[in-house]
């Protein structure tokens, strides 16, 4: 083991010496989920898609709302928006090159969000929004996710860090895997799921099993 972690450390440093270097990179995606049919049982429903996200969530935050007196024919989509929009916060932000733009459902059933920081020491934490809208047909999932990796260079948390994700891939496969278990969780109780629209990274398949590809298909 002692050979062939000191191989890899090699490695990254006489062919990533430019990869090495300190960066902090962000990247976003998301999936729209149609779930089929509006007859559903609601609660049971819910109850699925939020024991899907639990899965690989230890921290929540829901937010139950009332159905809608009248249901719309077509369901609405995430938005992401700028908390700090007109703010000296946000010109400050946008001096530096760098923004903030949070998901924001309207008339959502549920909401439910986390925010994961288990892998902080590796430089790494996700984000993950869902909600619930909907519609007379049924209902729509909306997905919004973002994974930030931070790359402290040749220093010994650096390599660590960069050989662990070599071995077995960074925290960002776990998006899809849990993209697959909301999706799974609403077909376990009837439901006829469809991707409508998908943005999946080809960074977030995973070292051994690729979630990626089927979680936006």
């Amino acid at each position: 083991m002692y050979k062939m972690t000191t191989a890899l450390v090699l490695g990254l440093a006489l062919t990533g010496c430019a990869s090495m270097k300190p960066t902090v990179h962000t990247e976003s995606t998301f999936v729209i989920y149609d779930v089929k049919p509006a007859t559903l049982d609601r609660n049971l429903f819910l109850k699925a898609v939020l024991d899907g996200v639990q899965k690989s969530a230890s921290k929540l935050r829901v937010n139950r709302e009332i159905p809608p007196a009248e249901l719309p024919a077509t369901p609405g989509r995430f938005e992401l928006q700028d908390p700090f929009a007109n703010s000296r916060m946000g010109a400050l932000l946008a001096s530096q090159a760098q923004s903030i733009r949070v998901p924001v459902c309207k008339n959502a059933l549920m909401t439910v969000s986390t925010d994961n920081t288990s892998m902080a020491q590796y430089g790494e934490q996700t984000t993950f929004f869902l909600c619930v809208l909907p519609y007379k047909d049924g209902y729509h999932i909306d997905i919004h996710a973002t994974f930030v990796r931070a790359n402290s260079g040749l220093t010994p948390q650096g390599i660590s860090a960069a050989v662990g994700r070599s071995l077995i891939g960074d925290s960002s496969q776990f998006i899809p895997r849990t993209m697959n278990n909301v999706r799974a969780a609403a077909e376990a109780v009837g439901g006829k799921v469809t991707v409508i629209d998908s943005y999946i990274p080809e960074d977030f398949k995973g070292a051994f099993v690729n979630q990626a590809e089927s979680a936006g298909k």
